[in-house]
């Protein structure tokens, strides 16, 4: 399929949404691609790709294609039919015979092929047809009968100009004579059978699917070549990224074997000062990672790098860390001590396991005497196998307010950790790789250094989405396998949305809510699981978020390969609270009684109203009578006068 998709194919796909459009029809070409290599996978992208756009003829073509190379036969007869409906055609017949061949039915692929009418088929799909007869033949023990399919169908084809469907026939015709024994004549149609050099078309899929991405930049960048094709040396970060503690991180070995082997040159920076560069060599060889000690950064030797710079030969240093970092401070040229007895000129203070409240305590002692005061690193933290401990800047900080002094700090996120890191292998063009953003990165950043961060230490999938400017790395994986990897670059469509690679396309609300393909997600939801190519979307959506001052509000999110099906979005993390029966309250009971009395206060006015005026009404006609009656008596007083 992946030298089939083109106009054709995109027109297909014409009813869905620009980013929905591209992303379905890149786990086509996947599905394509990996068919012949790797059938699974391309199932699984036959998938996400129904999962978007099952709808569409050629999706659920892939699907039937993919389900029956994977042998899901029962599958692949279902989108087969599915397909059928949605064209009306003879579609994927042999497809469909051959399912039933598979699930042990030969009759019944038999009945298929009789069922199709194949004049209606191209040349290719008629020889499919054959191939597949000729198979359900042989299952029934009709090897003769399945030869002479084979040879009619030779003797039917043109004569010129189908190789390729001629030598199909013709290798089954040759497997078939062998079967019935006829082994001279198997040997001389081999040798009859047309040779096809096979010619590969290439689709610019990307220039058909570029039309709605506009211009929008962002720092995360992609790449067409594996990295550790790009770049001629890493600086790696340790703890996280080499390994846990005292646990190996998975695919680490082996990824930084096979990379320098293929020449990359490595060098490591660690803000880590409690060990020399042997043990460090030491350590990684446990974890079966090459590394040599000239190669090895920490922050104890930059920081003395640093007070070199600053201080006479012979001044006395008071250290406070491991024995590694004294040694260093020896081997510099300085007086190493461990108390402020005497005077001193500097305090130098690293990681080590057994500081505590008399070490801090000399320290402050010779700072308020007017010491200098110095930090290989100011990490609060430390990851163990048990989780986040106090770092060198948690101590750091605690002789900081007893002495009211800010240490002069090195180490990372300060570039010159990382700058004479690379120097050590003579790097041109190095990549720093780390997992935590406000050391790792941020250093990378200031030593104008692209980096990569990997998901197996500190900072997390949210983190990075909601990472600030100066801590934004250029290329995001899941571990060390990025280094192997190319990178797609992400894209902003016209529609708001970014998308890289199979993603799905993700936006932020105003509001700083994400939404992926349509759905919103909601920081306080549930986690919510997305394909590595959707989280690189989200970075670069969450960073262009970031910078118009939205506060990115996104959940805990979990990353898997681009293959997970997983990783696929298809409902909200969230549900809306059912809406409650609502009971009368106090207030209610009140507001009620309140009417039916005021109801009732109208009632009696109206009614006494009524009353009144039927007692007006009374009295007027009891006024009436009386006038009526005098009247009546003087006209009858007038007809008795003499006038």
């Amino acid at each position: 399929m992946a030298d089939e998709i083109g106009e054709e194919v995109l027109n297909a796909l014409d009813t869905l949404a620009g980013a929905n459009k591209e992303i379905v029809a890149r786990h086509l070409v996947m599905a394509g691609q990996l068919l012949d290599v790797d059938a699974d996978k391309a199932y699984e992208h036959a998938q996400a790709a129904v999962k978007r756009a099952g709808r569409v003829d050629v999706v659920r073509e892939a699907a039937a294609l993919t389900a029956y190379a994977t042998g899901r036969y029962e599958e692949a007869l279902r989108e087969v039919r599915a397909v059928r409906r949605m064209r009306g055609d003879e579609s994927l017949r042999a497809i469909e015979a051959d399912s039933e061949r598979g699930l042990g039915r030969p009759e019944k692929a038999l009945e298929v092929i009789e069922a199709a009418d194949t004049s209606k088929m191209p040349l290719d799909e008629q020889v499919e047809v054959i191939l597949v007869a000729a198979g359900a033949r042989q299952d029934l023990g009709q090897t003769e009968l399945s030869l002479v399919l084979v040879e009619d169908a030779l003797r039917a084809i043109p004569a010129e100009g189908v190789d390729e469907q001629r030598a199909r026939l013709m290798s089954m015709q040759a497997d078939l004579l062998r079967v019935l024994g006829r082994e001279e004549e198997a040997v001389a149609v081999e040798e009859a059978m047309p040779v096809e050099e096979e010619v590969m078309e290439i689709t610019d899929l990307g220039e058909l699917l570029d039309a709605d991405v506009d211009h929008t930049r962002t720092p995360l960048r992609g790449s067409t070549q594996a990295l550790s094709e790009i770049y001629d040396a890493l600086v790696l970060d340790l703890d996280g990224v080499c390994f846990e503690g005292a646990n190996p991180i998975e695919h680490a070995s082996e990824v930084l074997n096979e990379v320098a082997d293929d020449g990359v040159s490595l060098s490591y920076a660690t803000n880590n000062a409690s060990r020399s560069a042997q043990e460090v060599v030491e350590k990684l060889a446990g974890f079966g990672i090459p590394a040599e000690a000239p190669h090895i950064m920490t922050s104890a030797m930059d920081c003395v790098y640093l007070i070199k710079e600053q201080l006479e030969p012979g001044s006395t240093v008071l250290v406070v860390g491991s024995q590694p970092l004294e040694d260093l401070v020896k081997e510099a040229g300085f007086v190493a001590v461990r108390d402020a007895k005497g005077e001193v000129d500097a305090v130098v203070q690293g990681y080590a396991a057994n500081v505590g409240w008399a070490e801090l305590s000399e320290a402050a002692y010779a700072i308020n005497n007017g010491a200098r005061f110095y930090a290989t690193n100011l990490d609060t933290t430390l990851p163990t196998e048990r989780g986040m401990a106090l770092g060198n800047g948690s101590l750091v900080a605690a002789v900081s307010r007893a002495t009211n002094r800010r240490a002069e700090a090195t180490g990372k996120p300060h570039p010159e950790i990382m700058i004479r890191a690379a120097a050590t292998v003579k790097a041109e063009n190095p990549l720093s790789v780390g997992d935590r953003l406000e050391t790792d990165t941020a250093a990378a950043f200031a030593a104008r250094m692209p980096s990569l961060h990997v998901l197996t230490g500190v900072s997390s999938a949210a983190d990075v989405v909601r990472a600030k400017r100066g801590e934004r790395p250029a290329y995001l994986a899941l571990d060390l396998r990025g280094l192997q990897e190319t990178h797609p670059q992400p894209k902003h469509h016209r529609d708001g949305t970014w998308t890289a690679g199979v993603s799905q396309p993700v936006s932020f609300t105003r509001w700083g809510y994400m939404v992926v393909d349509g759905i919103e997600l909601r920081s306080d939801g549930d986690p919510v699981t997305i394909n590595l190519d959707t989280y690189r979307a989200a970075a670069a959506a969450g960073w262009e978020a970031t910078d118009a001052d939205h506060k990115v509000r996104i959940p805990e999110l979990i990353v898997v390969d681009n293959a997970d099906l997983a990783g696929i979005i298809t409902e909200p993390n969230f549900k809306e609270p059912e809406p409650e029966e609502e009971t009368p309250g106090e207030d209610a009971v009140l507001e009620e009684a309140i009417a039916d009395e005021a109801a009732a206060e109208d009632a009696l006015v109206e009614e006494a109203e009524v009353v009144e005026e039927a007692e007006v009404v009374e009295e007027a006609e009891a006024i009436a009578d009386e006038a009526a009656e005098a009247v009546k008596d003087t006209v009858e007083d007038g007809d008795g006068s003499d006038d």
